[in-house]
């Protein structure tokens, strides 16, 4: 064991930087607290077919919807074709001679068309469309091929416009990035949109209105006429993240559901994915979709379905209505570098651990105080997050050998105060990594912790070799031939942190199985939050055997205990839970509370679990002593 005192300065860098960290945790809650409010939005092709199916007026089907909780509609740009198909336009070709070119117009029938026609041809053909005058119910087209002339986008309907306003709908308007529109193109759609009632902007297709050349236009013309930039979750659009990383502050995200992705799950499933987009990921707006389209009822069911998300949002206390966009949660600058200097002394604490040479230690230590310092900057922070989110963990474990025995505890809750200890430490480390990346671009995923997959599999290795030279001796471990069982029970170990690997990460590409999924959503109806799969069933109970056994290995005092590769695995295993804790807290953009919440719980039911575990195997234990 290792027989190192406690540096009586490392309990008071502790302290101090629990205090930083949580208060720069506390100012990003408080503005996670201002802006809870989250818009049902529904589009308006969806509802007009719903209403078509049930015999109903798309007012009549609006309104249902509404008094269910729906609060703003999308309405998507029509286009010229979308004229000519719906019969209120023709395009016609005539020459007026044998010698005279052919010229081509747009007869209307609806001539409340003829201004939205003009805008969208001067937007998009410029001086081609400039002088044109429609000629009775004949608009004159420019010299362009039918093909792209039907493909012109019109903006938004002007009645759908119309029935939005009275029934006070906000809108959400929609529009495509068509071939070639330039910055001025861009300017113009964007101010006939807002002189439509929009407040929110929503890309439609693969690309951003004004992607690429024109892009910077877009984000300055949004920010100028007060447009609202919806950002849709888990899409790839063209030109999206550039939006979120150059306007942060005029970003609201979206959640939706493919049909083909509510097909695979059942009414209470759907419903919840909706209300966990709002409460467990910040999305402000839900642009809700029908469950079903086959009913006899369609309106009505649709309704139905909206109002088990409305009543869902509400018993998580999030009210529906206007969304809002996040402001900066105000930290002081100087105490990004104060938080980066203390975690950078409790780093250098773990070198010291690791490392004998003073020459090493030294440069150790000039770096780690350049690296608090550069936390001045956003890549200094961001390095040094990814050092708070490993070297705490750490510094959890090394402490386990400091502790005193526990006395007066039952033997099943002898390990209690080690597992508290490394816990309270990895959470502080998760809270070092939330106050030092706290700024607006966290809270909208303009930004994000770097480096999840080496804070998490990083401190599991270091640990495991922390312990294997304490507890074994790795010289005659390496000479030892290889077993079966040894060569077996490494493969195992391998597959499992390889499956941890594959299921770690933003995008992970590996889904839980079905059991899972069952077992997390048990969890979800029974607890406020539902812990990680691998924190309160794995790693945490295997951290509190763990404990037991370093205590018994202190009592027992033999060489070259049997016990002691059985030790070192749990602790990697217990490991796995700390560095999962530690990853709860590094995704900015779920509300921190809500990630404090799962932690806990999972930490309290992988308590209750280890204790049951070691009271069970400290038996056995004690059975093969006798």
């Amino acid at each position: 064991m290792n027989k190192k005192p406690l540096p009586l300065w490392l309990p008071i860098v502790l302290v101090l930087t629990a205090i930083v960290a949580i208060y720069s945790v506390h100012r990003r809650n408080a503005v996670e607290n201002e802006n809870r409010s989250t818009a049902i939005a529904v589009e308006y092709e969806t509802v007009e077919s719903l209403a078509a199916a049930q015999g109903v007026s798309v007012e009549t089907a609006l309104t249902d919807l509404k008094a269910q909780g729906v609060t703003s509609i999308v309405l998507s740009e029509g286009f010229l074709g979308d004229l000519v198909s719906s019969g209120r336009a023709t395009i016609i070709s005539e020459s007026t001679g044998p010698d005279v070119p052919m010229s081509s117009g747009l007869k209307l029938t609806d001539l409340r068309q003829i201004g939205r026609v003009r805008q969208g041809l001067r937007i998009r053909f410029k001086d081609l469309a400039g002088n044109l005058v429609p000629r009775g119910t004949t608009f004159p087209l420019p010299a362009v091929s039918p093909l792209v002339l039907r493909q012109t986008p019109i903006g938004l309907d002007p009645d759908q416009v119309a029935l939005a306003h009275r029934l006070h709908l906000e809108i959400i308007g929609r529009c495509s990035n068509p071939p070639g529109l330039s910055s001025l193109g861009v300017q113009q759609t964007l101010a006939w949109l807002k002189s439509t009632g929009a407040d929110v902007f929503l890309p439609m297709g693969d690309q951003v209105l004004g992607r690429r050349e024109s892009l910077n236009a877009t984000i300055e013309t949004l920010e100028k006429l007060g447009i609202r930039y919806a950002s849709p979750e888990f899409t790839k659009i063209g030109g999206d993240q550039n939006v979120v990383e150059a306007t942060p502050e005029n970003v609201i995200r979206l959640h939706t559901a493919q049909t083909a992705e509510l097909d695979r799950l059942d009414f209470e499933s759907a419903v919840d994915r909706f209300v966990k987009a709002s409460r467990e990921r910040n999305m402000r707006i839900l642009m809700v979709r029908p469950f079903s389209y086959a009913a006899e009822q369609p309106v009505a069911n649709f309704a139905l379905f909206i109002q088990a998300i409305e009543h869902g949002l509400a018993k998580r206390s999030i009210p529906v209505g206007r969304p809002h966009t996040y402001t900066e949660p105000g930290v002081p600058k100087p105490l990004f570098p104060v938080l980066g200097l203390l975690i950078a002394a409790v780093s250098f604490y773990v070198a010291t651990e690791l490392f004998q040479d003073k020459r090493v230690l030294n440069v150790i230590l000039v770096l780690l105080v350049l690296a608090g310092l550069a936390c001045v900057l956003k890549s200094g922070r961001q390095a040094v997050a990814l050092l708070a989110s490993g070297a705490f963990p750490i510094v959890g474990f090394l402490l386990l050998d400091k502790l005193p025995s526990p006395k007066g505890l039952p033997k099943m809750l002898q390990p209690l105060p080690g597992y508290v200890l490394v816990s309270l430490l990895s959470v502080l480390g998760g809270l070092c990594v939330a106050g030092l990346l706290n700024g607006l671009p966290y809270l909208v995923k303009a930004d994000e912790f770097k480096g999840i997959k080496i804070s998490i599999f990083l401190p599991i290795l270091i640990v495991g070799w922390v312990f294997a030279s304490r507890l074994l001796d790795r010289q005659k471990i390496l000479k030892s031939p290889i077993t079966w069982g040894t060569a077996a029970l490494g493969v195992f170990i391998l597959g499992v942190l390889g499956f941890m690997l594959a299921r770690t990460g933003n995008d992970s590409s590996v889904g839980a199985s079905g059991g899972e999924l069952e077992l997390r959503g048990l969890l979800d109806n029974v607890l406020y939050v539902r812990p990680r799969t691998k924190e309160f069933l794995v790693g945490n109970p295997a951290l509190y055997v763990a404990i037991g056994l370093l205590g018994l290995l202190r009592k027992r005092a033999i060489e070259e205990d049997a016990l002691a590769p059985w030790t070192v695995l749990a602790l990697m295993v217990g490991s796995v839970g700390q560095t999962s804790v530690v990853n709860t807290l590094c995704h900015l953009h779920i509300p921190v509370v809500l990630s404090l919440a799962r932690i806990f719980i999972g930490l309290g039911l992988g308590c209750i679990i280890g204790i049951v575990l070691w009271a069970f195997s400290s038996k056995l234990l004690a059975r093969g002593n006798t």
